[in-house]
């Protein structure tokens, strides 16, 4: 994509209706980037990936040598595909994310980019150094994303309630609707009616899914948690324990990768990165916080977002909190079950989409009757 076509596209985007009120206008990157590279990276293999990294590097860190840059392939993301390049300093380097293939059916580009500014002026970012055709050259993090073992751990999750809170205080102009349920609706639009892969679509009817089942209940669910009335902030929506950094020296948490960040229900946030307790390579659902772990969390949360002391936060609304949270873990399940289903027919990332998908949806299915019949007791 050229320059002049990313305007194009930018501009198309203020149309949206889920995204035409996120925020202030989007073209602020042509402002105030440095670079704006009208360069591709092909990431078809470690080594074309690193020479369209140099090529990057040289424009945006020309003073950098050559012939002695380092070089690291992070393998963690099922989205993108990202590259670390340093010189001397590890903890100066650069990342380059190249985008995953057919991605932008489904994630908004130039939102991402108005992201990035937002969070590194609210202190919650890196800064944003580059877009080039199909990526992003961004700054570092310096830390190491959290484990299963880790994000259950004192100060570890503390940190990570109270950075959700910092981020959910962002003030945003125009806040806009919540993305959570048009995502999810343009994510089963781009689902293909059969899998071209006749392997993949005899495991998908194999699971007993269909698309317009699931799409009944995308619905379904949508009418049940609208009623809640939850306050809308500014989400990051993707909070899976590889884009939590936890920065051991400095005992500080940030979060990382904004492509799918915009207005949400506040609660899903919070579900949605109780439900990565999981993992994703080896998921396993016993790893869900249970009651009393979800409530020494939400009081923490709760206390930050509201500016008070924990014992200041009263019971009745950590409960309230506990019984949104819930069940909106219920549409998280959706939302990641959907996506993966598009990324099974299109991603060329060696991962197992499907099998991941079904799995979300499964825990859906299995949850929901008990999340759904939560209720405060006041």
């Amino acid at each position: 994509m050229t320059a002049q076509q990313q305007q194009q596209h930018y501009t198309s985007c203020q149309t949206d209706p889920v995204y035409q009120q996120l925020l202030h206008p989007i073209n602020w990157w042509e402002r105030k980037l440095k670079m704006i590279l009208e360069l591709s990276v092909d990431a078809s293999n470690v080594d074309n990936l690193k020479n369209g990294a140099r090529k990057i590097i040289s424009h945006v860190r020309p003073e950098w040598k050559q012939d002695e840059l380092q070089y690291k392939v992070y393998t963690d993301g099922i989205t993108n595909q990202l590259i670390g390049v340093w010189y001397n300093d590890r903890n100066s380097q650069l990342l380059i994310r190249v985008y995953g293939q057919m991605t932008e059916k489904f994630i908004d580009r130039g939102v991402e980019k108005n992201n990035f500014e937002i969070l590194h002026k609210a202190g919650c970012g890196p800064e944003l150094h580059a877009v080039f055709e199909n990526g992003l050259c961004y700054g570092y993090i310096v830390g190491e994303p959290v484990t299963t073992d880790q994000i259950i751990q004192v100060p570890i999750w503390e940190c990570v309630a109270k950075e959700m809170a910092k981020f959910h205080r962002i003030q945003v102009e125009n806040k806009g609707h919540p993305i959570l349920f048009p995502k999810i609706r343009r994510f089963f639009s781009l689902m293909p009616d059969k899998f071209s892969d006749p392997e993949k679509q005899k495991r998908l009817e194999k699971s007993g899914y269909t698309k317009e089942s699931l799409q009944k209940e995308v619905e379904v669910l949508a009418d049940k948690l609208e009623s809640l009335k939850c306050p809308v902030v500014f989400s990051h929506n993707d909070l899976l324990l590889g884009n939590v950094i936890w920065n051991n020296n400095q005992r500080t948490v940030n979060f990382i990768d904004y492509e799918y960040g915009g207005p949400n229900f506040q609660p899903f946030d919070i579900a949605n990165h109780f439900n990565e307790f999981a993992g994703v390579d080896e998921v396993d659902y016993n790893r869900y916080p249970n009651k009393a772990f979800q409530y020494k969390w939400l009081r923490t949360y709760l206390a930050g977002y509201t500016n008070k002391t924990q014992e200041d936060v009263l019971e009745e609304e950590v409960e309230k909190w506990y019984v949104w949270v819930n069940k909106f873990a219920l549409s998280s399940h959706l939302f990641w079950g959907s996506w993966a289903l598009v990324q099974a027919e299109f991603s060329t990332i060696d991962f197992d989409f499907l099998g991941y998908g079904i799995i979300r949806l499964n825990e859906h299915f299995a949850k929901k009757d008990e999340y759904l019949g939560l209720k405060v007791s006041c």
